[in-house]
């Protein structure tokens, strides 16, 4: 087939819903040819500070050493050691996306809710980010999505995939696979567990007054695309998934969820 490019997008989640009050599912999206620059810059940051791979969950863990190079101890050090990695990804890629969500008013949420996305918040930011990529990916190209290969997650992602493409007509055309993939085999996916464990905190920060060390790296992160200096990106969006925007979802699913039933002659 001709005609067409593939936009291949690395998500993760970020918080468990049991856990903590905020979950992320966030990640990076670009053509081909961004991702294998990018990789070449991400493999070259981690060799330099002595680092086989990167998640957000020791990243941000400032008291113990970053890598066998560059120990990096405290809130300052830690920040510029980041840094690169951030850059990296705003240099090479075009989007940087998530959806976070409030997970005590999800907890209240009308019951046809659950119906559709299921009781873990994570799969209502997993279909909302699949929907978001629908929008802005041009009208001839394909989405190809990874995923971390975490065992609880997997088979449920992928039954939500293939009942989103089957609910909604674009995501039937543009979405063409979903896979999943060890995070350490894929610098992709380090870096969108980097991207959700910023958008986590941020959103922790914004609903329940939670103080966190790296916000300079979320400004970083999600400033204004500048076409001076070498980047490639050209959207960060973030879906602060609260009260007022969870509730109007909720509204909208079972509106949608109507139409689905009436043209398949069940209401």
């Amino acid at each position: 087939m001709s005609g067409y490019t593939t936009i291949t997008t690395f998500f993760d989640e970020s918080g468990k819903f049991k856990d903590h009050d905020v979950v992320c599912f966030g990640g990076v999206a670009s053509y081909g040819e961004d991702i294998n620059r990018f990789a070449d810059e991400w493999g070259r940051l981690l060799a330099s500070n002595g680092l086989k791979e990167i998640s957000g969950k020791t990243a941000f863990n400032h008291r113990h050493p970053f890598g066998s190079r560059n120990s990096a101890v405290g809130v300052r050090k830690r920040t510029i050691a980041l840094r690169p990695f951030i850059q990296c990804i705003r240099n090479n890629l075009l989007s940087v996306t998530g959806v976070t969500v409030d997970v005590p008013t999800f907890k209240k949420l009308p019951s046809h809710f659950y119906q559709f996305y299921g009781n873990d918040p994570v799969f209502m930011a997993f279909a909302r980010g699949l929907l978001h990529l629908l929008e802005f990916t041009p009208e001839n190209d394909k989405i190809s999505f990874i995923c971390d290969d975490e065992e609880q997650m997997a088979l449920p992602f992928y039954h939500l995939y293939r009942k989103i493409r089957k609910v909604w007509p674009p995501a039937k055309k543009k979405l063409v696979g979903i896979s999943f993939v060890d995070d350490s085999v894929l610098f992709g996916l380090q870096a969108a567990d980097l991207v959700s464990g910023l958008m986590r905190l941020e959103a922790g920060r914004l609903w329940f007054k939670k103080q966190y060390d790296y916000r300079t790296l979320f400004k970083q992160l999600t400033k204004t695309p500048s076409m001076k200096g070498g980047e490639r990106i050209w959207r960060c969006d973030i879906a602060f998934g609260g009260k007022k925007s969870l509730l109007a979802i909720a509204e909208g699913i079972q509106d949608e969820w109507k139409r689905v039933k009436r043209e398949q002659g069940r209401i």
